[in-house]
């Protein structure tokens, strides 16, 4: 069933949705061909309410619809941050769109040695902001992916540090290394994947083409992060790993 989220041109007004988006009334229009009498999804972001709804009316550059009841949706723990270490922004942006897809909570962007190293602005962090949101609202996801500013674990560890150290309850935190740090040997994923339910954050740590390097996997271990991988003999592109690990994690969270 198509989910229509709310805000911007689409507003919802007591139990009343009006439709105004251009791609969600081509849509609907044209690739669904809602009639008058059909229901579908309409999810508020600000109420984290799901509304089912029946059109009441079709029109070239609107749609009417009404609420027929909705459900309270949360989100559900644990709450999941990938530290990714900066790709090409091509091959950034690709990630950013199926990360949000299969619902990671945060994405924070790392620039570390053997990473790109460009500015994330203002400006470019809307346009990823833009993906995100595009790419749950294609499969009903009603939590996008939130970008959170970019961490310099080259010249700014401590920002990495201070960030961890905010959180309290339970958090699990892993590294994907084929590398043994501070004398403890990575684990295969599937090893410790039955403990996710147990927490209240999942901070995973995936470097990019060339990984991290000697001494910031070792700072990532003072911090507690445990060294995981996905197989000896599996030598997967990071974006594969952000992908295929993220897919797991949510499978086990839902």
């Amino acid at each position: 069933m198509k989910m229509v989220f709310v805000g911007g041109d689409n507003k919802l007004f007591g139990d009343e949705v009006y439709i105004s988006d251009i791609n969600d009334v081509k849509h609907l229009r044209k690739v669904q061909r809602i009639r008058v009498g059909e229901e579908i999804e309409v999810f508020d972001p600000v109420t984290s309410k799901k509304c089912l709804t029946k059109i009441v009316d079709v029109n070239d550059d609107k749609l009417v619809g009404r609420v027929i009841s909705f459900t309270t949706i949360k989100k559900a723990k644990p709450f999941i941050y990938l530290f990714q270490g900066l790709v090409q922004k091509g091959t950034f942006e690709d990630e950013i769109h199926k990360l949000s897809e299969l619902g990671v909570d945060y994405i924070i962007p790392v620039i570390a040695k053997y990473s790109q190293n460009y500015e994330i602005n203002e400006k470019y962090k809307e346009r990823l902001r833009r993906i995100c949101f595009e790419s749950a609202k294609q499969v009903g996801n009603p939590f996008p992916s939130t970008i959170l500013d970019s961490i310099d674990v080259v010249r700014n560890f401590d920002e990495l540090r201070k960030f961890i150290n905010s959180f309290e309850g339970r958090n699990k935190k892993i590294i994907f290394t084929w590398q043994a740090i501070n004398g403890n040997e990575p684990k295969n994923l599937l090893d410790i994947i039955h403990e996710i339910k147990e927490f209240d954050n999942i901070f995973i740590a995936i470097g990019s083409e060339g990984g991290f390097s000697e001494s910031e996997e070792k700072s990532f271990g003072d911090l507690g992060f445990e060294p995981v991988h996905l197989g000896r003999e599996i030598f997967l592109k990071s974006d594969t790993v952000c992908i295929g690990v993220s897919f797991v994690f949510r499978l086990l969270r839902y």
